[in-house]
């Protein structure tokens, strides 16, 4: 970017801290507007292309939040995982500095950035409910757009879009012959998770009140976020919705999604014998399964040798990273890992975050990340069963949204995908926000009871 340019942001960011003065809310839901679309990025012009702008967004939000006076008005969020996560931030942030020296910085920030930024500004400023309804809204409308742009690349297919700037192997990829989808993310993975959160959140909120405008054009548009869904041929993402509409069907909508569910079975079923040998034998092959599994195997060899781990930021990108940064432009023409986690050659990707952690953090940063997933999930199930209106019906989107998350980051490395991650995290802070935000009003619903004089 061109210094002319450079002063043209100048009162970009003056006008951006003056509209979040008042309600630093604003620039939490301007980034959660936007980061869907970080993928068009690929192919901006030059001066365009400013990769932190997100996180450049929501350190000023935090600034302002922490320091500009403000006037109480909300009870401060439900966070209960808070202890577990303070204690797996100090955990990783040594064994980073530890391993890699002032390199763990990019691990920390991996790992770290959204799971500490993004709940500390709901704990400063809390979303009240008009907040988390637009926060809805925003998710609904946008992944229709988003969707149907997907859709729209199977169309377009791989030589227009490259035509358009993405690239093959990196952006444009195919399984058994058939292009996978990505529209405005950078990769299926990132757009597959996105879609099916707001399929489960989105979901059941429109699910509970039907007649609202916005909740009947959200369900009559979700064919097209299913077919989106499945251009990208990211199976863990199938699964993990499945595993999420079953919660939302157990809990509370039997009736809604009985047919549903019978639908999508039977659509599976026909868009199996639709595609080509070549494409079904990807989509339902169990190769790739058989040699994660033979690296996992490695890893649970190696637990005993490594109880601590090897440090955060010894797989994955962040190691990449610091390959490069040693070894110069030579780093990206060494061979994968297949296996081992001390490997010659690029490091290990073991597509589950679940053995990332085994690896990096051993069996203690394993068990605290664990806790959290079950702090946040039980906390929207209750939620859902304790709460009223909208609120409840978000909750239950959100514990369905959580399980299919956890399921899918057996076969991902879930939360170091973007923007999942940053989704992940501002949806369990705003659970926090609703729960302590009904407890207030139902206690003082109670309070301006008088009491009867016998």
């Amino acid at each position: 970017m061109g210094s002319p340019w450079y002063l043209a942001a100048i009162p970009l960011g003056w006008l951006f801290l003056r509209w979040i003065w008042d309600r630093p809310q604003r620039g939490l839901l301007l980034v959660a507007a936007l980061v869907p679309f970080n993928g068009l990025l690929e192919i901006a012009p030059a001066w365009l292309q400013v990769t932190g702008w997100k996180e450049l967004l929501l350190v000023l939000t935090l600034a302002v939040a922490a320091f500009v006076p403000h006037r109480p008005a909300e009870p401060r969020p439900a966070l209960a995982w808070w202890p577990v996560g303070v204690a797996l931030c100090v955990f990783g942030v040594i064994s980073a500095f530890v391993t890699a020296g002032t390199l763990g910085l990019f691990a920390i920030k991996i790992t770290f950035f959204y799971f500490v930024v993004v709940p500390l500004i709901l704990y400063l400023r809390p979303f009240t409910a008009r907040d988390r309804d637009l926060l809805v809204t925003i998710m609904m409308v946008e992944s229709v757009g988003i969707a149907a742009f997907g859709v729209a690349q199977q169309a377009i297919g791989g030589a227009g879009l490259a035509r358009m700037g993405y690239e093959y192997n990196e952006t444009i990829r195919f399984a058994g012959g058939v292009l996978r989808s990505f529209s405005t993310f950078n990769q299926p993975f990132p757009f597959a998770f996105y879609l099916v959160t707001v399929l489960l959140v989105g979901g059941s909120v429109a699910m509970a009140h039907p007649r609202r405008p916005r909740n009947r054009m959200f369900l009559m548009a979700t064919p097209i976020l299913l077919v989106g869904l499945a251009a990208t041929v990211v199976r863990a993402a199938l699964v993990g919705l499945l595993v999420g509409v079953l919660v939302l069907a157990v809990v509370r909508y039997r009736q809604e999604l009985k047919y549903a569910l019978l639908g999508g079975v039977g659509l599976i079923v026909v868009g199996a014998f639709a595609m080509s040998s070549q494409a079904r034998s990807s989509l339902f092959s169990s190769s790739s399964l058989a040699d994660r599994g033979t690296g996992w195997n490695s890893v649970m060899q190696s637990i005993g040798s490594h109880p601590f781990g090897d440090g955060l930021g010894s797989t994955g990108a962040a190691k990449a990273r610091q390959l490069v940064q040693e070894l110069g432009p030579m780093a990206e023409k060494l061979p994968y890992a297949t296996g081992e986690v001390q490997i010659y050659g690029r490091p290990y990707q073991p597509d589950n975050y679940y053995m990332k952690l085994l690896i990096e953090l051993g069996p203690i940063g394993l068990w605290l990340f664990a806790v959290i997933l079950v702090v946040i999930w039980l906390m929207a199930i209750r939620g859902a069963r304790t709460m009223r209106g909208p609120d409840s019906a978000l909750a239950l989107g959100i514990a369905a949204s959580v399980l299919a998350c956890a399921v899918s980051a057996v076969a991902s490395s879930y939360f170091e995908i973007f923007p999942s991650d940053f989704y992940f995290w501002l949806l369990a802070g705003v659970l926090g926000c609703a729960l302590t935000q009904q407890s207030a009003s139902e206690t003082g619903a109670r309070d301006a009871v008088p009491e009867q004089v016998s």
